[in-house]
């Protein structure tokens, strides 16, 4: 009877750390969401900013990484700028409560847009409707708005 519960136990410990290398290995890939955009770098930057704008999203800060760390003295870097969104509906939403503020570390929304060493563009931001789901009430619930609105917003711009 013992050696069945030794089995079982081992066999339940194994499940739990597979499990744990699949979580480990694949969560990176789930949390970021890549996109190749249809457009050259500079269009990619003005697009976001327009169809950002016609939705009611405010871009309080564009960085441009490049230009840094070209200045600290790293010439060959590429193109890279870190675009900053905020939908302000949205954000008073979740940030009224001062329970939900926890959430300001990852606001506002970022995009971060780059050209590889062969000349393609990407986009990257956070998987906002995995995210959501992580939370739930409130939060979950503006998340998901906040990824059906990002989705909108590069509807146009990334290549299906």
């Amino acid at each position: 009877m013992s050696n069945k519960i030794v089995v079982f136990l081992a066999g339940v410990f194994s499940g739990l750390v597979m499990m744990g290398a699949v979580v480990w290995f694949s969560l990176p890939s789930l949390m970021i969401a890549e996109y190749e955009s249809s457009m050259g770098f500079d269009d990619t930057i003005e697009a976001i900013n327009r169809t950002a704008a016609d939705r009611g999203w405010l871009n309080p800060k564009t960085y441009d990484i490049q230009k840094s760390l070209q200045k600290a003295g790293y010439p060959d870097m590429t193109k890279l700028r870190i675009m900053s969104l905020c939908q302000p509906d949205h954000a008073y939403t979740i940030l009224k409560d001062d329970d939900n503020k926890v959430v300001s570390a990852m606001m506002p929304c970022r995009f971060g847009i780059y050209e590889t060493a062969d000349g393609n563009v990407s986009i990257t931001g956070l998987n906002i409707g995995l995210m959501s789901k992580m939370f739930g009430g409130q939060i979950a619930e503006v998340m998901g708005a906040v990824e059906r609105e990002q989705s909108e917003i590069l509807s146009g711009i990334i290549k299906n």
